[in-house]
């Protein structure tokens, strides 16, 4: 999956491969989020947390090695600490966010609780929040992985020293 870009386009490398990393990790978190909530019985929120953190594991090797070009950097498991801060922080916000957009959705009564689509009954607000929440998680992965994780920062040194001295 190595893309080459020329032109204007090649200044966007990074966030065009970005993109179609997280579209495979919505696809991971709709297909985990769908199973565990329809096979398992987990509640909306319990399953848009562990269709996230399927999708976590998975994309912080993509997103290393194709998104970012740090597949030869000695650094994975800083790299790895700080993309499970961001992510952690990420999480809460696909978590929450879909679960108030459902909220206010399906107070305001905008849909329908379910609809009939394929012959299967699914729920379009909760769908709907779900990518909202998974939206609003992409601009904050985005900008933090560029700048924080793959990047280095001088914080993991930091904690290090701190925790030395304790």
């Amino acid at each position: 999956m190595v893309i080459k870009l020329e032109g204007r386009l090649a200044k966007y490398k990074e966030l065009i491969s970005y993109f179609l990393i997280a579209c495979s990790g919505v696809v991971i978190q709709l297909i985990v989020s769908s199973l565990t909530q329809n096979f398992f019985g987990f509640s909306f929120e319990l399953s848009i947390a562990t269709g996230y953190i399927v999708a976590f594991i998975i994309g912080f090797f993509l997103t290393k090695i194709f998104a970012f070009n740090q597949r030869h950097s000695k650094n994975s498991f800083r790299e790895g600490i700080k993309f499970l801060l961001v992510s952690f922080i990420s999480g809460f916000i696909t978590v929450k966010g879909a679960y108030y957009c459902k909220y206010f959705l399906d107070e305001w009564g905008v849909f329908g609780k379910e609809q009939l689509m394929f012959n299967k009954s699914i729920d379009i607000a909760g769908l709907i929040s779900h990518f909202f929440g998974m939206g609003m998680s992409f601009v904050v992965n985005f900008i933090s992985h560029k700048h924080f994780t793959f990047r280095t920062t001088g914080i993991y040194h930091n904690f290090r020293l701190f925790f030395q001295r304790s």
